[in-house]
């Protein structure tokens, strides 16, 4: 050794960075523990969670559980008929203007789950309760019309005073109606569509828990509403400003969808009493048409009788005719929003709506 050189080290040289690593890697002996930083002195110092240690598992989101339909259904049924039983009953004992207004409508929430339900679940009970439904509706439909008709025309009548004769001829054709339609009311029997409600109401309420079968409920009832839409969107094509009936079928064919998303759970939809209070407001233009065009026929039908008030009424037919032109101008200019309303947004992501949106 040379004075200058360096002195020998008597230790073996360190190994370069990593090589105990890929050591460990290529041998075939498994990987021992990593040591704790500070080891307790025995395991009876060691409480809490880390006495029984346990493997580390990584959790993720777990997938949003689809919204059990038939509970839904069977609790709106229900809510539903329980309305339906005590305006019956008041209309029964207290029969009014207003009573059957309120009877009416309720009996068309009603209905519009039976007639959901004989798309999505067909049944005898479900068709049976539909038909006796309709026809107390159909019962009171003269009665209506004509109380709206008597209503318009009393709030014309300081405008219009020859309407006093059209007045009269209303009142006592409403007197002759009222009559009919409260023996009718009287004899509307419930106990047969109180079994009805009840096995349908046991039906939805069936497998609850059973994912596949609320899957399959829930695409159908989808799939209803999205006919259903299907056909007010058809209905909408096929409007001829010159035919004003094919205004009102839109109306019914709306009406029939509205009712029907109305009977789905805010759940399930995603909409909002904003957004329902839209399709109302929606169907609110067809029915200020239809209910001009009524008006219209009605005087009509009074004039054949009576002849000679054929002048006096043509300024009031006139002015008819300006509200109902500008009552379909106001409709046709938002007509296209229907094509807004389905699917929701919120409805849209789901994939249980996947059947719906080939319906519609």
């Amino acid at each position: 050794m040379r004075p200058n050189d360096p002195p020998e080290s008597t230790t073996a040289s360190s190994p370069p960075p990593g090589a105990a690593f890929e050591a460990m890697l290529a041998s075939s002996d498994p990987i021992p523990p990593l040591p704790l930083a500070c080891s307790p002195k025995s395991n009876e110092a060691v409480t809490g969670p880390l006495a029984q240690p346990a493997a580390i598992s990584l959790r993720f989101p777990a997938r949003p559980a689809p919204v059990a339909i038939g509970p839904i259904l069977a609790a709106a049924l229900d809510n539903r008929w329980k309305t339906y039983r005590e305006h019956l009953r008041h209309c029964q004992e207290h029969f009014s203007e207003e009573a059957v207004h309120q009877l009416r409508v309720v009996t068309r929430r009603l209905m519009a789950l039976p007639a959901l339900l004989s798309t999505a679940a067909p049944g005898a009970a479900v068709e049976k309760a539909r038909r006796l439904l309709k026809r107390h509706l159909v019962a009171l439909g003269d009665l209506r019309d004509a109380q709206v008709q008597r209503l318009f025309i009393e709030q014309k009548a300081v405008r219009f005073p020859e309407l006093v004769w059209l007045r009269g001829w209303l009142q006592r054709r409403e007197r002759r109606l009222v009559a009919t339609a409260a023996d009718n009311v009287r004899c509307f029997k419930t106990r047969k569509l109180e079994r009805w409600i009840a096995d349908m109401t046991d039906a939805l309420a069936m497998n609850a828990r059973n994912v596949r079968v609320q899957r399959q409920l829930t695409s159908a009832v989808l799939q209803a509403a999205g006919q259903a839409f299907a056909e007010a969107v058809e209905r909408r094509r096929a409007i001829d400003v010159a035919d004003l009936r094919t205004i009102h079928q839109t109306r019914v064919a709306f009406k029939r969808f509205r009712y029907t998303v109305e009977s789905l759970s805010p759940g399930l939809t995603g909409l909002n009493r904003r957004q329902l209070r839209a399709l109302a407001y929606y169907q609110r233009k067809m029915g200020i048409i239809q209910d001009l065009e009524v008006m219209r026929e009605c005087v009509a039908q009074y004039i054949r009788g009576n002849k000679h008030r054929d002048a006096q009424l043509q300024p009031f037919c006139r002015h008819l005719r300006q509200r109902r032109a500008r009552a379909v101008r106001s409709f046709l200019k938002s007509a296209d929003r229907l094509h807004q309303f389905w699917p929701p947004a919120a409805l849209a992501a789901r994939s249980e709506f996947a059947p719906a949106s080939n319906a519609a």
